[in-house]
């Protein structure tokens, strides 16, 4: 009975697979469908998709890439975003190619700066 169950624990665990995560990878690309051409495989032990958008003046920059999910968190844990003219956003997520969208955030700080622009003018007058 136990070489039975030890048989069949080993047959069972020989027709187990487990699928790498797939993610987008790029690195300091401005344009989000750019970033998206190039999907890869995950090595172990990375387990998370990461996706850095970092805007400078302005000007974002995107950068997508496996990681493990401690350094993405770790990471996330520390954006900063300074009026949409300097910032940083991390985003993490842990399904196949997760990372398609890039962060909102510049958009964002876009909206809020152009808002703010034309509550000064209004106030101006």
């Amino acid at each position: 009975m136990k070489s039975t169950c030890v048989f069949l624990l080993l047959f069972l665990s020989g027709t187990y697979s487990v699928e790498a995560l797939k993610c987008f990878s790029c690195t300091g690309l401005s344009n989000n469908t750019q970033c998206n051409q190039n999907p890869v495989t995950c090595s172990l032990p990375d387990d998370t998709c990461m996706t850095s958008v970092t805007t400078i003046s302005g000007s974002s920059l995107i950068t997508k890439s496996c990681s493990t999910n401690t350094v993405c968190l770790a990471a996330s844990s520390t954006n900063i975003n300074l009026g949409g003219l300097v910032g940083n956003q991390v985003s993490c997520c842990q399904v196949d190619l997760c990372n398609v969208n890039a962060s909102s955030v510049s958009t964002l700080n876009l909206l809020l700066c152009v808002a703010c622009l034309l509550s000064g003018l209004v106030l101006s007058v």
